[in-house]
Formats: structure tokens, C-alpha cells, sequence
């Protein structure tokens, strides 16, 4: 298909909204296209200036977020298959690899190179708050995945680093984070999101590929190299405390 280039493929994204499924392919080449499946017909390309990494479709099919080489955001409204750019953001000090929406489809988080992610209301166009990767740093606390919790009462937001740590935020105050070594018999000394039969490993450092909550918000998934470790979310300590307690 002409819609994978030479340069080569960033990322790829399948999106909601659509009576038919929709694949969103991000590319070297400065382009973001979106895709018919199964046939990989182009149905719509967008240009940029830099080198894109990832998009974003916001859960409601109306919005949709990207973020590539360079420290912007572009953020554009959706119709259909048709999409119109309404602003561009400044991120952090670097690039960004990934970028994710709230289930409510009102909020939507940045990673960047320089170990930050960024979390706006897309209401007002304004930023929230701006979070530190634990390594902190562009080379091992540098954010490569950023996914918020897709269902449910869970209220979190999940971030990886280039290696061995995964972020764990409480979204309700943006107050609370678990901190996760994915290479360590221990956990940090954080509110524990998760059950206590999830699992760990030697005491390493990994390189972590990949982060996705699954579609009911009950684990969440973290890609290494060689594996997938699956943490189970404590979902009835998310539903049994408010925001201001201590989980």
C-alpha cells in the first residue's frame, strides 16, 4: 500500500467512531493518513512539518491529537473521515513519542523525549499539569508510551520510560503516583494501585516497548523485549475512595 513509505512507518493506531474500523498510520515522511480496513485504501492524508510519531482519535470520534520530532501539539477536530486543524501547543523543551485521551474524551496527555508528560483540557486549550518521569532525563527517563484507563471508575493515567519504570497516576487530583520497576522484586515506596499478586522479575533493567490498559480497565499490560507482564488494577480500591484519600 502507498500508504507505508520508504521512510518508514512511526506508528500505527486503529480508531473508534466509525461504523467500519479505521487505521491511522503515522510516518517519517511528515505524514499522518488514514487508512480503510481491510483493503488499506487512503482515505485522508495530513501534512506537517516534522516527522510524526504518533495520533491520537479522541474515545467520542470528534477530536484527535499529534505529536512528532518537535516539541508541538497539533490538535484537530474530526467529522467523519474529514479533519480540520483548530490549534497547535507547545509540549515540553523536546520531542514527543506519544500522546493518549481521557475516556471522557476531555483530556489528553503528552509524552515527550525530555522525561515529561503534559495533560490538557481540551475545553479550555489549557494545561493541567506537567509530569516528571522517576528517572527524570531525555535518555533512560525519557517517556516513550502514555495511556490513560479507558473504562470504568479507575481514574488513572499510566506513562513508561525508556527502561524499567512505568508510572502509575491517580487522574482524580494528579496528586498521587505508584511508581513501578518492572526489573525489581519491589515496588517503590508508592500508593499501590494494583493487586498484590501481580508480577515482578530479577532485579534488571529492561527496555520497555509497550503499555496498554485493558479494554475494561482491569490490568494493565507493559511490553518488554522478550515478554508481557500483566498487572492486575486493584478496581475496588479505585471505587471505594475518593480522590483525597490515600489508596
Amino acid at each position: 500500500s502507498a500508504a507505508f513509505t520508504e521512510d518508514g512507518v512511526t506508528s500505527l493506531n486503529i480508531t473508534s467512531g466509525h461504523d467500519t474500523p479505521r487505521l491511522l498510520v503515522c510516518n517519517n515522511d511528515h505524514s499522518v493518513r488514514l487508512l480503510t480496513l481491510p483493503g488499506l485504501d487512503i482515505i485522508t492524508e495530513l501534512k506537517f512539518p516534522t516527522a510524526i510519531n504518533y495520533a491520537a482519535v479522541s474515545p467520542d470520534g470528534t477530536k484527535m491529537c499529534v505529536v512528532g520530532d518537535t516539541n508541538q501539539v497539533y490538535l484537530f477536530s474530526k467529522r467523519g473521515d474529514s479533519f480540520e486543524e483548530i490549534a497547535v501547543m507547545t509540549a515540553s523543551n523536546d520531542a514527543s513519542f506519544s500522546c493518549d485521551w481521557s475516556q471522557s474524551s476531555e483530556l489528553f496527555a503528552v509524552g515527550s523525549q525530555d522525561g515529561y508528560v503534559t495533560v490538557w483540557d481540551v475545553r479550555s486549550q489549557q494545561k493541567m499539569v506537567q509530569l516528571e518521569t522517576y528517572q527524570h532525563g531525555r535518555s533512560r527517563g525519557a517517556c516513550r508510551n502514555v495511556k490513560f484507563s479507558p473504562s470504568g471508575s479507575v481514574d488513572l493515567l499510566a506513562f513508561s520510560e525508556h527502561t524499567s519504570y512505568v508510572n502509575i497516576v491517580d487522574t482524580r487530583s494528579f496528586e498521587k503516583r505508584q511508581v513501578l520497576r518492572v526489573g525489581s522484586d519491589t515496588y517503590s515506596d508508592f500508593p499501590d494501585f494494583f493487586a498484590p499478586d501481580s508480577p515482578t522479575l530479577v532485579n534488571q533493567d529492561m527496555q520497555i516497548t509497550g503499555l496498554r490498559f485493558a479494554p475494561d480497565s482491569s490490568s494493565l499490560f507493559v511490553g518488554l523485549e522478550e515478554s508481557i507482564l500483566e498487572y492486575v488494577v486493584d478496581r475496588i480500591g479505585r471505587y471505594s475512595f475518593a480522590s483525597s484519600e490515600i489508596i
